[in-house]
């Protein structure tokens, strides 16, 4: 409580220091106990005024905005007067309160009938007897006014130097009332603010203490768990919500909600029917004015209608992705049998015609030879063609026989460069291999061979000439992480997710730098080889524009240990 100012006795009788202390403190009583203020400020004007001989006094207090005074306290003062001067706007020449007001100091106006300040409000005041008229602004603690303090007499009066002072003391005690009111209303107003916030908020809230013991619950809250909140009042959060994670959890993300005055987890709640839901919950930490911690706040947010909808949208992209494999496949498929009955009928025909030629012409010995290589070559590319219709088939179905071993994967990369010389030294492409000696992945010695060969191939094939082909491979936790990068011209972006499907170059591939041979089925292959070693196989393009394939396998260390 505010103490009462001490009394100066050169000016105040010991008997009127006596009662004034004593006024004093029943005003002070009135603001400790949050009397209204229009009665503590009576309380202040008629204690002055029983000071002040013949004095009747009044307090205007500045509205929310500043541009107005309003009546605050005048128990003597005439109600038609009050009622003509309430909403004045402080001026220089608004009377002797509009003007303290608006100075920010007091205004003695001796005689209100000739004084300037008075023009537009003197015949107001004279016709209810007022002819002296002195105020003094009220401030606040930051010392900005909040109003103003009139004293009136019905003579002309000047203030002496004892009336000054006990008008200093009864401004004082306004201020501090008016304050008091001020910083009570934004309490309640606060206050207001939060029981709407609380009790109105969809999402489930509650008051816990330290000790996470529920003081308080909203109807949110109770709809969502199924407890009245009288039932949780006193009771731990732990023996009332069963969450998905042990204690300690909960208790960790307490700590951080005290180290960042929030946090938040995804938790399983069990209601009191014993359902269970997904929630998001919240703990937020509400600090004293000293910053200490007082309570929490725990929030819940229902996730099940989310994770529901979330559910409903995966399950739908899974069925258009499954639709759109199964379309896929029997495109690829149909496309397959049309493609290797075009690839068949080529080799078959030039096995017939070299056939037909030996049986019916006199051929000499070196035209024999070429005849029946040509007949070799055929059947080679029809064996080739059959055996990797196989290997997809087999793969697919995942019954591809392999035979796993630990495999340095810088020796199958340079295995697999002597294999394709002869083509490197056509498009006349640098090798550049960046792999270490140790690096040795879990796979089928022959499978990674065929599998090399066509990415590799393909980056020579569609690579510039004079180019560049890069390989090199990291190690990580996992696996093992091998990519293959070629300086070309890339692959369309429309066609990076078919780009493992049968024959898709015949009609997605922009125009190959060199003529491609072979029939289409290497990447597809491919794809189903390393899937088959339980790895992974994915395309993209470099920042530079070059094509990228990037091949999983698992590392050679976790299967020999």
């Amino acid at each position: 409580m505010t103490q009462p100012q001490p009394l100066d006795d050169e000016v105040l009788e010991i008997a009127d220091a006596s009662v004034l202390l004593q006024r004093q403190v029943e005003v002070l009583e009135l603001v400790a106990s949050a009397a209204p203020l229009e009665r503590t400020l009576n309380a202040i004007i008629t204690s002055l005024e029983d000071f002040i001989c013949d004095a009747r006094c009044s307090i205007l207090l500045l509205d929310s905005t500043g541009a107005t005074l309003r009546h605050g306290s005048a128990p003597n003062l005439p109600t038609a007067y009050l009622t003509a001067i309430d909403g004045l706007e402080p001026g220089p020449r608004a009377g002797s309160c509009g003007a303290a007001a608006f100075l920010g100091e007091p205004v003695v106006a001796v005689d209100v009938r000739i004084d300037e300040r008075w023009v537009d409000y003197r015949h107001l005041a004279t016709e209810f007897g007022l002819v002296s008229c002195w105020s003094s602004p009220i401030s606040d603690p930051q010392g900005a006014t909040v109003g103003t303090f009139a004293v009136y007499h019905a003579e002309p009066h000047t203030p002496d130097s004892r009336e000054r002072r006990l008008v200093r003391r009864f401004t004082y005690l306004a201020s501090v009332a008016i304050e008091h009111s001020r910083l009570l209303g934004d309490l309640v107003e606060s206050e207001e603010l939060f029981r709407r916030s609380f009790e109105d908020n969809a999402a489930g809230e509650a008051l816990l203490a330290l000790d996470r013991t529920f003081e308080r619950t909203n109807l949110a809250f109770t709809r969502l768990s199924g407890y009245p909140s009288d039932e949780l009042v006193g009771c731990s959060f732990e023996k009332i919500l069963h969450f998905g994670f042990e204690a300690e959890a909960f208790i960790e993300t307490e700590r951080a909600a005290f180290r960042t005055n929030c946090s938040t987890r995804q938790m399983v709640l069990r209601s009191k029917d014993g359902s269970l839901r997904d929630v998001e919950a919240t703990i937020s930490v509400i600090r004293s004015l000293g910053g200490t911690p007082s309570r929490l706040t725990l929030n819940l947010v229902d996730l099940t209608e989310r994770f529901a909808v979330e559910s409903a949208e995966r399950a739908r992209r899974e069925a258009d992705v499954a639709r759109q494999i199964a379309e896929d496949h029997s495109n690829a498929k149909s496309a397959l049998l049309t493609s290797v009955s075009h690839e068949i009928r080529t080799p078959l025909q030039a096995i017939k015609g070299f056939t037909e030629l030996l049986s019916t012409l006199d051929l000499d010995k070196s035209r024999r030879q070429e005849a029946l290589q040509r007949i070799n070559f055929a059947a080679d590319h029809l064996l080739e063609l059959v055996t990797g219709v196989l290997d997809i088939s087999r793969a697919e179905a995942g019954v591809l026989p392999l035979r796993f071993e630990p495999v340095e994967l810088a020796g199958a990369v340079r295995e697999t460069v002597q294999l394709l010389s002869s083509l490197i030294a056509e498009r006349d492409v640098s090798i550049h291999i960046s792999i270490g000696p140790d690096v040795r992945v879990f796979a089928d010695r022959g499978r990674l061979r065929q599998v090399l060969i066509n990415i590799v191939g393909n980056a020579l094939r569609y690579g510039p000439l004079a180019g560049n082909v890069y390989v090199a491979a990291e190690t990580r936790a996992r696996d093992i992480v091998l990519e293959v990068i070629d300086d070309g011209p890339g692959i369309p972006a429309a066609f990076l997710p078919r780009m493992f499907t049968p024959f898709a170059r015949a009609d997605g591939m922009s125009t190959p730098i060199a003529p491609v041979d072979g029939y289409g089925l290497g990447l597809m292959l491919a794809h189903g080889l390393i899937t088959a070693m339980n790895g992974r196989i994915v395309d993209r393009n470099s920042d530079d524009g070059g094509a990228v394939f990037t091949v999983h396998l698992p590392h050679a260390v976790h299967h020999t240990r």
